[in-house]
This record gives structure tokens, sequence and C-alpha cells, in this order.
């Protein structure tokens, strides 16, 4: 895949996911840590990692946007960040995502990484808002949204499912 959109910062590497991902995503997604808010979520199989990958690929392909891999620069894959095309109560916006090992949470991996995807999407889609969809008692992924500058949105959320934060 084209990896003309990979970004860099001082201690990371930000890659369109590739298939020689796909062990890892599942190692991530399937690890009951990064699931402690909702656990039913985790995966299950190494083919949802399959679909999950091929999702994230022809995002990039038919919408030049995306989540990404994220390796250090030694190379070691840590987790996932970037943003999506989609659509909040009836409005186009850009979805923040990420997921991170959790071997690698508490370094500032998360918010460096995110930070990136946040300002390589607004360059190219200044004019779609962005929103992170979170589970009111994750509370470091609350954290985190709030330090890259997203704002809770009151009653934009599904009470007891998730809250809506905003940039």
């Amino acid at each position: 895949m084209d990896d003309s959109f990979a970004l860099r910062t001082p201690r990371l590497r930000l890659s369109v996911p590739a298939d020689t991902d796909i062990d890892v995503i599942f190692d991530i997604h399937s690890d009951s840590r990064t699931y402690e808010h909702r656990p039913e979520l985790a995966m299950k199989t190494r083919d949802e990692a399959v679909e999950l990958a091929q999702s994230w690929q022809k995002s990039w392909i038919e919408k030049q946007l995306g989540y990404y891999t994220v390796y250090t620069l030694d190379g070691t894959t840590i987790g996932f960040t970037g943003l999506r095309h989609s659509a909040e109560a009836g409005e186009d916006v850009l979805n923040l995502y990420y997921r991170f090992a959790p071997e690698s949470q508490g370094k500032g991996y998360a918010k460096e990484a995110a930070a990136a995807a946040i300002a390589s999407a607004r360059e190219r889609f200044p004019q779609l808002p962005i929103v992170a969809i979170i589970d009111p008692s994750n509370q470091a992924s609350i954290g985190l949204a709030l330090k890259l500058g997203l704002q809770h949105v009151p009653g934009a959320g599904v009470p007891g499912d998730y809250e809506v934060y905003r940039l």
C-alpha cells in the first residue's frame, strides 16, 4: 500500500496499515487490558483483525484518510491512531481513534501520535470537525481527548454507552 501519508514525530513513525500488521492488530485488539471498559468488544479471532485491517486500508484508498499503525523509531509496533470520515448525529465528521498496547501506555506516545494524525487531517480536511466517541467510564481515554484539545459535548452521546468529545 502507498505510504505517502506516513508521518514522523520525534519518537514515532505512523504508517498506513499493511497486511503485515494483522497479527499485531489482533494482539492489541484482543488484549483484555485494552478493553477494560468494554470487554465484550475485544477481538475473539484473527479473522476479525483481517477484516479490520482491510477496512482501514479501504478507508485510505477511498478517502485518503484513516487509522495508522504506530511504531517507535526502533520499529516496535505500539498501537493505532488516526481519523476516519464518519457521521455523528447526521453531520460529516472525522472520528478520532486510538488504541495502544498496555506496555506503551503512560509514556505520551498516544498523545504524540494522535496529535500528528490530527494535524495531518486538519491540513487536508479543515472544514470537518473532529470527534471522539468515548465510553463514559474510560477516564484514560477521556483524559487523552482533553489533552488533545477536544471538549465534552453534553447530551451528544448515548447515556451509559458513549460520550462525544469535539475539537
